[in-house]
């Protein structure tokens, strides 16, 4: 896996934030992108990027506090659940896993060992940008001819 180190500025981010059981992470993506995408639409804000996975901590006996959403132009509505999130600007590690989810925990651990080798350090929150993608076999392609 090729990890490289590069310099990112904020971006704004409409999302939902929520501590969970670790092994519902799945889940509170899932469902958090499926409410969040109607509703930065309906209100006006262009989405600049994947949605994102943000963990303000590691888990901690077992739960986790996380956020889920999407980047956007700007922010121009919240409610009580969806809500106004950051992703800051700085030196940020980038890495692609091409994989089930099951199997992104080990992509983690690679990664975090590569960037303690290199003699870099980690602070939170941390985020993931989120490309869910089907085997082909599974979409409906269709023929533009």
């Amino acid at each position: 896996m090729d990890i490289e180190i590069k310099q990112v500025q904020k971006r704004p981010v409409i999302g939902i934030r929520r501590q969970f059981p670790l092994d519902q992470v799945g889940d509170f993506i899932r469902e958090t992108f499926e409410k969040v995408g109607p509703y930065f639409s309906s209100n006006g804000m262009e989405m600049t990027g994947p949605p994102v996975a943000i963990f303000f901590e590691p888990p901690n006996e077992g739960m986790m506090d996380t956020a889920a959403g999407a980047p956007v132009t700007k922010v121009t509505a919240t409610t009580d659940e969806i809500i106004e999130l950051e992703l800051s600007e700085g030196k940020v590690a980038t890495a692609l896993y091409i994989g089930p989810y099951e199997g992104i925990a080990n992509a983690w651990e690679e990664m975090m060992s590569v960037i303690s080798k290199r003699g870099e350090k980690t602070v939170e929150p941390c985020w993931e940008e989120c490309f869910f993608l089907r085997h082909l076999d599974e979409c409906d392609v269709g023929s533009t001819n």
